[in-house]
């Protein structure tokens, strides 16, 4: 039994949950807004000094996130590329 099985199903769902990730952080700065919804002065201020943290924390960890997805798209291509090249290798046979 082989220790490790990779098919093309399960390299293609993992870059577009990687990609889906991605849209989801890029997303996060429409949740913030005015920082309204944490009501008392004192809150809103340590909400906004995590925020503006959170922040730079956040960009690059998209953009880490975006070269995985890219990278993995790129893999999951050359998988698939070379499952077919493969296939036709054993028709000629």
């Amino acid at each position: 039994m082989p220790d490790l099985v990779v098919t093309s199903i399960a390299l293609d769902e993992a870059e577009k949950q990687l990609a889906a990730i991605v849209d989801e952080f890029k997303g996060m700065d429409k949740l913030w807004g005015d920082g309204s919804l944490w009501g008392h002065d004192t809150v809103k201020s340590a909400m906004n000094d995590f925020i503006d943290d959170w922040w730079v924390k956040r960009e690059k960890l998209t953009t880490n996130l975006s070269d995985l997805q890219k990278k993995m798209k790129q893999a999951a291509e050359q998988w698939n590329d070379l499952e077919i090249e493969l296939a036709k290798s054993f028709d000629e046979q």
